[in-house]
């Protein structure tokens, strides 16, 4: 049987320490919903959809957020120079179990005034006073030294293929030649997404990778090239923890980027929420450079205390709550 206790205490020592850093570096914690209009755009999430209902029985359709983003971003739109919130999310079609569940504790916080080098630095430096909380066990889990790779790097090292140069039809033979499945109807971000993940993400061991391609965007500000995006994800222990960017100001580019993600969504039969316009009417005054983060703390729960499954770090995982009938995992420890 698992040691409930010990799960919640370290959890505990994980969130105030979170916290402690955060705080003392100026950031306000704050609260964001959780059952929201526009709950993303992203092609490869699904959202838990449900109807909100008022008194008089008039009916809105709502999602449960798959990320706080948008409101934090609305958030610093308001003057907020720095905050962070720890907060529950929800993604549907996840997996049960190993480094995945439909519902998960993250982190998101934000900085007008710094890039994402800046957030780099800043992750680094809180994982390691968590690690630090926690003790020398959890210390020992944290590498050394934290590299930095460029994913087109990484590409030209792993899977032979310059970014600069890939289009469909070059990345559609790199596929063949690697005997990796792709689809016919797969567009740049899918087959980078295939290569990634077969190719690079394996050795991926302890590092951030950073300059996404342009289709990788997402909500961050592109690089002086136009190619790439400046965007970072870290790996410790092969695991991915967080996604962060230089966020994006333009709200006309953002737009753009939504109504791509829409059709995106709607091609593959998936709901199309509406835009949130309150978010673009914001973004403006969202001071160029800011960077944000978001970071799985399941996750680094897990990597701190060298556990390999999702389910060893969470009192009630998915797979017990809708896969068990007979409640055994539920009984905790007697007291003494």
């Amino acid at each position: 049987m698992k040691d409930f206790f010990k799960i919640a205490k370290e959890r505990e020592v994980i969130n105030d320490a979170i916290r402690s850093f955060l705080k003392e570096r100026g950031s306000v914690e704050v609260e964001t919903p959780v059952v929201v209009r526009s709950p993303g755009m992203e092609p490869n999430l699904s959202p838990f959809e449900t109807i909100v209902i008022e008194p008089n029985g008039s009916k809105h359709p709502a999602a449960l957020m798959t990320s706080p983003e948008y409101a934090m971003k609305k958030l610093l739109g308001l003057g907020f120079e720095k905050a962070f919130t720890l907060t529950k999310v929800f993604r549907n079609g996840e997996e049960f179990g190993g480094t995945h569940n439909p519902e998960f504790t993250l982190l998101e916080w934000y900085q007008q005034g710094a890039d994402y080098w800046a957030c780099m630095d800043e992750t680094e430096a809180l994982i390691r006073h968590v690690a630090q909380a926690m003790g020398p066990q959890a210390f020992a889990h944290v590498p050394q030294t934290l590299k930095r790779f460029r994913v087109r790097d990484l590409f030209v090292e792993h899977a032979g293929v310059d970014l600069d140069k890939a289009d469909v039809k070059t990345l559609t033979q790199t596929c063949r030649d690697l005997d990796i499945h792709f689809d016919k109807t797969d567009t740049l971000s899918d087959f980078f997404y295939r290569l990634f993940l077969v190719r690079i993400e394996p050795e991926l061991k302890d590092g951030f990778v950073y300059d996404y391609p342009v289709y990788q965007a997402a909500l961050s500000e592109l690089c002086k090239d136009g190619k790439y995006s400046q965007r970072f994800e870290l790996y410790i222990d092969g695991l991915e923890l967080c996604n962060g960017f230089t966020e994006l100001t333009d709200a006309r580019e953002q737009r753009r980027r939504f109504e791509q993600e829409a059709l995106e969504r709607k091609a593959l039969g998936k709901t199309v929420h509406p835009i949130d316009e309150t978010f673009l009417e914001l973004l403006p005054s969202v001071r160029t450079p800011s960077f944000g983060n978001a970071l799985g703390v399941d996750r680094l729960h897990m990597v701190l205390t060298g556990r390999k499954k999702i389910e060893e770090v969470l009192l009630f995982p998915a797979s017990e709550i809708f896969n068990r009938c007979d409640g055994k995992n539920y009984v905790f420890p007697k007291r003494h």
